[in-house]
């Protein structure tokens, strides 16, 4: 089974988000070979999930959880807010780091409360010195150069750095880093990766598609 993981960040309205998943659901997805994850901005979750709730293999997740648990903290979206409605969340992503001054001890609370409330956590990695918590079983490693660059790590690259966090099993390796369908089959090539967290490409159905059929 692999993963491929749709990244929206801060992109599409109500109109475009159905528009993409009725388009997603006429293509021949393979449901026993892809375990796919739509991670669209809060407000979409809701209209994705009645759109999606007699499928296979199709699952929800957020880009990001609060580090609070519930509470006057106005703005925040909690895991217990979210529980039942998704199944994973992105954490520690660099765009979160960078802009947000996300720390280790913020994203720990966020991987922590994302497992009280049965949320599983996608951990975004930049490199080996990026702690990695406890009972974390899917780690995405995205070299911050590659992010909708073009410049996509190497599979040599991207195998060294697996041996370097010298992760627990079980767990899932996945990459990200500008991936798209013609370097996406390198690294599905390698039993050693176990998919993708895909941002910009994931924003077209098809070509979205394109990535997940090669697995």
């Amino acid at each position: 089974m692999k993963y491929f993981i749709a990244n929206w960040k801060a992109n599409k309205n109500l109109n475009e988000a159905v528009q993409w998943i009725d388009k997603f659901l006429t293509l021949p997805l393979r449901s026993d070979s892809a375990k796919v994850v739509v991670c669209p901005p809060y407000p979409l979750i809701f209209p994705l999930k009645e759109k999606i709730k007699n499928t296979k293999n199709i699952y929800l997740g957020v880009q990001d959880i609060s580090s609070f648990e519930f509470g006057s903290y106005t703005g925040e979206v909690s895991a217990k807010t979210l529980q039942g409605l998704v199944e994973y969340v992105i954490i520690g992503h660099s765009e979160r780091r960078k802009y947000f001054n996300e720390n280790t001890q913020t994203l720990f609370k966020k991987t922590q409360l994302a497992k009280t409330y049965g949320i599983e956590p996608i951990l975004c990695i930049r490199d080996e010195k990026d702690a990695i918590p406890d009972r974390v079983q899917i780690v995405a490693y995205e070299p911050v150069y590659a992010i909708g660059t073009g410049n996509n790590e190497s599979v040599k690259k991207v195998l060294e750095m697996k041996q370097k966090l010298n992760l627990p099993i079980p767990y899932s390796f996945i990459y990200g880093g500008s991936v798209n369908k013609d370097n996406a089959s390198s690294y599905l090539d390698s039993s050693e990766i176990d998919g993708f967290l895909v941002g910009g490409t994931s924003l077209d159905p098809t070509e979205f598609f394109k990535i997940i059929k090669l697995g």
